[in-house]
């Protein structure tokens, strides 16, 4: 028996009961809202979405559109048809949760968080997909996604010869999937995919999706995109090769050590402590130490400042400088190292930041020489000339430049 008969079977059943009970006032609703639902298509044609520096530019671009009394399904899916690009809606917001929007000439990833906000909600960008979600679930998905990638690195660290096994699960791969397509279904494309074991599936609940795409995300970013909607996480196993399904933590944190700036260890640790009370922050040797989860990680480091900190020659108010996105960039230069270009950007206020086990764990050498060749460039096609040899991936916050494989 396919989806559509199994759905069919079901509704029907619901009905009679409902009747069964005399709450035709139920039965009407019920009608109306499979009425004014979306119509479920099970051989949903591929969508084609953008990914990488396609999908980054494509949030820069300009939206106007109005929207009154509308599912917010509606309003997604309407985006994702006309601007190519892969949003998630989490499952745990109503789908049928009606809003007024009103976006004038903002940037499309300015506009989906002021939708997000009317949820009650926001937005975090996870491979080429921008996902929307509870306040809570966005933090959690973000420190899961971190705790999972130092997972990954120790387990390297400790197994030289998985460096084969760590590049293919880094490798970034697209899946989609159809209308009441299951967790089960979804998570076993993706297993497939990356020749993973789930060691424990009975721990998938029973869920009908509706129809999406996880486009250029890495196997951890994968499972994590399924599994986090479900209240669900997972632990690697068998060097790489299989993973067991587990609830997600009452409190999911991450650790990390930072240099105190400007003040003593002692000033700086009980000053971050009255700043930030739910993290737990020590000192250990001369660093500080900071076990919180990422939200509260990059606010601390926004505070501390411990990346590759301005040049000698920046002065000390950025706000001297415009935003990246504002700039034009003219530079013809060969055989350059990609870091000497980047030292020189700092100069003008431009802040890079990146993990350099990361890069190393991917093969990336800042030091490589490149040859480059751009004339009134905006940012992205800038950066793109710069970073895209190296096959780095980049987002651009105000004056700050983050950098991942």
């Amino acid at each position: 028996m396919n989806k559509t008969a199994l759905l069919k079977i079901r509704l029907l059943l619901l009905c009679s009961c409902l009747i069964c009970l005399g709450q035709l006032s139920a039965v009407r609703n019920l009608a109306a809202q499979l009425n004014t639902a979306p119509p479920v298509i099970l051989n949903r044609d591929q969508p084609r979405l953008v990914t990488e520096r396609s999908f980054r530019r494509a949030l820069t671009q300009p939206i106007s559109a109005s929207w009154s009394n509308v599912e917010i399904r509606m309003i997604l899916e309407k985006i994702e048809d006309t601007q190519q690009i892969s949003l998630l809606l989490d499952r745990r917001i109503d789908p049928s949760t009606k809003l007024n929007i009103d976006l004038q000439n903002q940037t499309l990833e300015a506009g989906l968080q002021e939708i997000a906000a009317q949820l009650h909600a926001r937005t975090t960008i996870v491979g080429s997909n921008v996902y929307m979600g509870p306040d809570q679930a966005v933090g959690t998905l973000k420190t899961l996604l971190a705790l999972k990638h130092q997972e990954l690195l120790s387990l390297s660290d400790s197994h030289p010869g998985l460096k084969s096994r760590m590049q293919q699960l880094s490798r970034n791969r697209s899946f989609y999937y159809q209308d009441l397509d299951t967790p089960a279904e979804i998570l076993k494309q993706i297993a497939e995919a990356y020749q993973i074991t789930i060691s424990n599936p009975e721990r998938i609940p029973h869920d009908l999706w509706f129809h999406g795409a996880l486009m250029a995300v890495n196997a951890n970013e994968a499972l994590t995109l399924v599994l986090n909607q479900l209240d669900l996480t997972f632990l690697w196993e068998k060097q790489g090769r299989a993973i067991r399904i587990m609830s997600i933590p009452d409190r999911v944190t991450i650790q990390k050590t930072y240099a105190p700036r400007g003040s003593s260890l002692v000033d700086t640790v009980r000053r971050l402590k009255e700043a930030f009370p739910e993290a737990m922050i020590t000192a250990a040797g001369r660093m500080i130490l900071v076990d919180a989860s990422s939200d509260i990680q990059e606010k601390i480091e926004a505070d501390l400042n411990p990346s590759r900190g301005p040049s000698r020659n920046m002065p000390s108010k950025p706000s001297e400088f415009p935003p990246i996105r504002r700039r034009k960039f003219t530079l013809r230069v060969q055989k350059v190292p990609v870091l000497a270009v980047m030292q020189k950007l700092e100069q003008s206020g431009i802040e890079f930041k990146y993990q350099e086990d990361q890069l190393k764990q991917a093969g990336v050498d800042l030091t490589r020489r490149i040859d480059i060749s751009v004339e009134n460039a905006n940012a992205n096609e800038f950066f793109d000339a710069l970073f895209g040899p190296l096959k780095l991936s980049y987002q651009i916050e105000g004056l700050t430049v983050t950098l991942t494989p």
